[in-house]
């Protein structure tokens, strides 16, 4: 997955509205006849997986196109602290409105891109594919995703255009799987592939009699999602969902199933320390950095 510059644009300008409204009126007031040109550094205090740089760099180069920024390493690199992100060359102004701005960016990103890079890490023995789920911030899941990919998982469906996905409320309304898959084979385009939510064997077996493409085991615990395997013998692909957290991955992706889906990768995020300044790296942090670079 690749963002383009002018789809991000909007979400990056949308940040420094919220940030700026009428101005600064500290460094703005502070920097009013004499704006000089200043070197800073958007620096890691904390362990993880970079990500959201373009972002930043869309923060500044909105609020000073002729500001100059360096990466010090690419997204989905791993980070630790004291590793520099950015170098930026530009005015104090621009410092002083893109500073939150920037990092909140990039820290959330980060997160994002962390947990996912550690989930990865727990199932590497297996051949299961991870995957997000919508379950996030309203309006920025795209970028969500996003920072899944750099953490190196997939993606679930965007949005419901997507794919034909049934789930529970879809059923009661039409009265079966079966009823439900007959209209919406009826009435779909030719290219959709067909997923059902399966929260019985019962219904697992209803899915596989209507040929459906994907068979997702919801909130089944290990016995029935392996029976569950056990039925569908490979007539479908098969997805874990629901509690799915880092106690209980490597025991779902032992089943065998092909897929888990997670919305703890994008709903329930720790972003990761991430600081920027000016000039030279303050001397707390580079005592904090100091600290943990030594494992204190």
């Amino acid at each position: 997955m690749h963002l383009n510059r002018f789809m991000i644009r909007p979400l990056v300008e949308a940040g420094l509205r919220e940030e700026l409204n009428a101005g600064d009126t500290t460094g703005g007031f502070l920097v009013w006849q004499d704006d000089p040109v200043l070197t800073g550094q958007i620096y890691a205090k904390g362990v993880g997986v970079a990500c959201g740089l373009m972002f930043a760099e869309e923060t500044i180069k909105l609020v000073e196109p002729e500001a100059s920024v360096d990466y010090g390493v690419r997204e989905g690199d791993p980070i630790q602290p004291g590793t520099v992100l950015l170098k930026i060359r530009a005015k104090a102004s621009t410092f002083f409105c893109i500073e939150r701005a920037a990092l909140d960016w990039v820290q959330q990103l980060s997160g994002i891109a962390t947990k996912t890079r550690r989930y990865l890490d727990l199932v590497k023995h297996t051949n299961v594919r991870v995957t997000d789920t919508r379950k996030g911030w309203p309006g920025l899941r795209m970028v969500q995703k996003y920072a899944v990919r750099v953490g190196g998982a997939h993606n679930h469906i965007f949005n419901l255009t997507n794919c034909v996905l049934v789930k529970d409320n879809h059923i009661k309304l039409a009265g079966s799987i079966t009823k439900a898959v007959e209209i919406l084979r009826a009435r779909a385009q030719h290219t959709f592939k067909f997923e059902v939510e399966c929260e019985t064997l019962e219904m697992v077996q209803e899915a596989l009699d209507c040929g459906v493409e994907v068979i997702m085991f919801d909130n089944m615990d290990l016995d029935e999602m392996r029976a569950g395997l056990k039925l569908v013998n490979r007539r479908a692909i098969t997805e874990a969902s629901g509690g799915v957290n880092e106690s209980t991955i490597v025991e779902i992706a032992e089943t065998g199933v092909d897929v888990i889906s997670v919305g703890d990768l994008t709903h329930s995020v720790r972003a990761v320390d991430i600081s920027l300044d000016v000039k030279d790296i303050k001397p707390s942090a580079l005592r904090t950095i100091g600290r943990l670079q030594s494992g204190g």
